[in-house]
C-alpha cells in the first residue's frame, strides 16, 4: 500500500472503533479531539487495536498522519456555524460552544438544554 492508502486504511479502522464506542455510549457523540476521546477511554488503545506499526521513524510518521486524518474527519463531521450562549441565572452570559461550533441547530440546542438543565438559567443559539 502507498502511504496515503495506509493513512486512509488505518483512519477508517480507528474511526469505526470510535463510532462503535459512541454507539455504546462509551465515547460522547460530539468528540472532535483526541483529548476529548482520552477523557473517556485510552485513546492510544485505538492505535494498538488497529495494529499500527511501531518502532521506526516511518511508523511514527504514519501514526502522526493517521492522527491528523482522524481528527480532520471528526472535526468535519462535528464542526459548523451553530453556537450556544448560556445565560447564568444572575444574568451574565457565557459562550459554551466548542471552538469549531456545531454542525446542526439540533446539536447546539441539545448542548444548550443539557447545560441549562445542569446549571440553571437559559441558553441562546447563534449562527446558522
Amino acid at each position: 500500500m502507498s502511504e496515503a492508502t495506509d493513512v486512509h486504511h488505518y483512519a477508517d479502522i480507528i474511526l469505526t472503533m470510535i463510532q462503535e464506542d459512541q454507539a455504546t455510549g462509551q465515547v460522547p457523540g460530539n468528540v472532535s479531539t483526541w483529548d476529548e476521546i482520552d477523557e473517556t477511554v485510552d485513546a492510544n488503545d485505538y492505535y494498538r487495536r488497529a495494529s499500527l506499526p511501531v518502532g521506526s521513524t516511518e511508523a511514527a510518521d504514519l501514526r502522526a498522519a493517521v492522527n491528523d486524518e482522524v481528527i480532520r474527519r471528526l472535526t468535519s463531521d462535528q464542526g459548523g456555524s451553530w453556537g450556544v450562549t448560556w445565560m447564568h441565572p444572575d444574568g451574565h452570559e457565557v459562550n459554551i460552544s466548542r471552538t469549531i461550533g456545531y454542525a446542526t441547530r439540533a446539536q447546539a440546542e441539545a448542548v444548550g438544554r443539557e447545560y441549562a438543565a445542569e446549571h440553571g438559567g437559559g441558553y441562546q443559539l447563534y449562527g446558522g
